[in-house]
C-alpha cells in the first residue's frame, strides 16, 4: 500500500519516502481504496450515460487531491475535474496532471496569470474575466473559461435574466474561449425545474445569436441521482465518487451502488485497568462504575473527528466494537472495553471495516450533528494517507 502525502506540508523527514509503511506511523491516519474509487466512477456512469467532471474539491473530500486526480485522469468515462480554489489546480498542475481542471472558485489579478499559464479553466461571472484576458494577451495565450450562471441557488454566477449581455461581452473578448457554461441547483426537485427552464432559455438565446457555449453542464451528485434529465453535456458528481450518497433520503434510495473508499485508523496508546469511581477525562467527566478497562485513543478533534461523541458512537478493536466515552480532546478518545487481549499499538478504526463489523460515516454523520461531507472534508490535511 503506497504512501502519500501532499508535498505542500509533508515533513522533510518524510519527503520523497516512498517506502513508508502503516507500522511506521503513531498517530492516525486514512486509508483510500482507488478500486472503490473506480467502482462508483463506473456506477456513476452507467446511470448517468453522460461524460464525467468529478468534483475533488476540499482534498478531494479528505481522500487526497493529488494520488485521486492521477487515478481519475486514467478513467476513460472522465472528461475533467474540477476544484474550488486556484491554490487546488496549482497543485494539481504542479504535481504533474494534464487532465482538463475547472477552478470553480474565485481569483486575483496575480492568479489568473497562473491560471492562464497552467492552462487551467476558470468559472466566470463578474467583470474581473478581462483579468484573464489581460493575462493571456500578455502570454499568447487563450483563456478558457465556463460561465456561471445563477438560475436560482442565489450564491454566486450571472443572474439568468442578464447572462445573455454577459455572455455575449465573454464571447467578443480576443484572448478568451468560452470552453463551457453551467448553473448550480438549489436541491428542491421541482425548483429545480424552474432552475433546468431558465438555463436552457439562456442557452437558447445564446445560440440564436451564433455563440459557441462549449460544454453545458448542471448536475450535481443530488441532480444525478433525482433529476437524471438534467445531465446535459457532463455532470459533475461530488462525494458519490468517494462512496456516499447526497442526502439520507438517497442513502436510503441507494439508487446505485456505491462503495465507501476511506478507511480513518488510529492506534492504542494506554490501556488501564479502573475500580469503581475511578475519574477519566477533563472535570471528571466520566467515572468508572466497577471494574473496567479503558483504552486512549491516538485521535481527536484536531484531526478531524467530531466532538459529542461520548456515549453515542462507537469504533472498532480488533474487530470488537467499543463505546466511546468521556469527551473527545485534542488529540484523544477515551474507549471503554470488556476485552482483556488489547494491546498498545493496535489498530482502531473510527470510519470504515474491520473484520466483520464496520462504522459507517452516514451513522457517525447522524450521531454527531455533521453531515458526511463536513466529515470527510474536516479531516486534516496532515494525516498521512495509503492508497490501495
Amino acid at each position: 500500500m503506497p504512501f502519500f502525502r501532499s508535498k505542500m506540508t509533508e515533513p522533510r523527514i518524510f519527503q520523497n519516502n516512498s517506502k513508508a509503511k502503516i507500522e511506521d506511523v503513531s498517530g492516525p491516519w486514512i486509508e483510500v481504496d482507488l478500486d472503490a474509487v473506480s467502482h462508483n466512477i463506473k456506477q456513476i456512469s452507467r446511470f448517468s450515460r453522460t461524460r464525467l467532471m468529478p468534483v475533488i474539491k476540499a482534498n478531494a473530500y479528505g481522500h487526497g487531491a493529488v494520488q485521486v486526480a492521477r487515478h481519475l485522469e486514467q478513467m476513460e468515462p472522465v472528461h475533467a475535474l474540477c476544484v474550488g480554489i486556484v491554490r487546488e489546480a496549482l497543485e494539481l498542475r504542479e504535481s504533474g496532471l494534464k487532465v482538463p481542471l475547472l477552478n470553480l472558485g474565485q481569483y486575483t489579478k496575480t492568479e489568473a496569470e497562473h491560471i492562464v499559464a497552467l492552462n487551467i479553466s476558470q468559472s466566470v461571472f463578474t467583470d474581473a474575466v478581462a483579468w484573464l484576458d489581460r493575462a493571456a494577451r500578455q502570454q499568447n495565450r487563450i483563456a478558457g473559461v465556463h460561465i456561471k450562471i445563477d438560475t436560482g441557488l442565489g450564491r454566486v454566477g450571472v443572474p439568468h435574466h442578464k447572462a445573455l449581455e454577459f455572455i455575449e461581452q465573454v464571447a467578443n473578448m480576443a484572448n478568451v474561449r468560452i470552453e463551457g457554461v453551467f448553473t448550480s441547483f438549489s436541491e428542491d426537485l421541482e425548483f429545480d425545474k424552474i432552475q433546468m427552464k431558465r438555463f436552457q432559455s439562456v442557452l437558447s438565446q445564446a445560440e440564436a445569436r451564433g455563440i459557441s457555449l462549449g460544454i453545458t453542464h448542471a448536475a450535481s451528485s443530488a441532480a444525478v441521482l433525482a433529476y437524471p434529465e438534467s445531465g446535459l453535456d457532463m455532470i459533475r458528481p461530488g462525494i458519490m465518487v468517494f462512496g456516499h450518497y447526497p442526502s439520507v433520503e438517497e442513502w436510503k434510495l441507494k439508487r446505485i451502488n456505491l462503495k465507501p473508499a476511506l478507511t480513518l485508523k488510529a492506534r492504542v496508546v494506554y490501556v488501564k485497568n479502573l475500580t469503581r469511581g475511578d475519574p477519566i477525562a477533563y472535570h471528571q467527566a466520566y467515572k468508572a462504575r466497577g471494574d473496567e478497562t479503558i483504552i486512549t485513543g491516538g485521535i481527536g478533534y484536531s484531526d478531524g473527528y467530531p466532538t459529542g461523541l461520548a456515549g453515542r458512537a462507537e469504533c472498532l478493536i480488533r474487530g470488537t466494537r467499543h463505546s466511546l466515552i468521556a469527551a473527545v480532546t485534542a488529540n484523544h478518545i477515551s474507549v471503554r472495553s470488556r476485552r482483556d487481549d488489547i494491546e498498545l499499538g493496535d489498530e482502531i478504526v473510527l470510519y470504515g471495516k474491520q473484520g466483520k463489523e464496520e462504522i459507517l460515516l452516514e451513522n457517525i454523520a447522524q450521531l454527531s450533528g455533521y453531515s458526511e461531507y463536513e466529515l470527510l472534508t474536516r479531516l486534516h490535511p496532515l494525516l498521512p494517507r495509503f492508497y490501495s
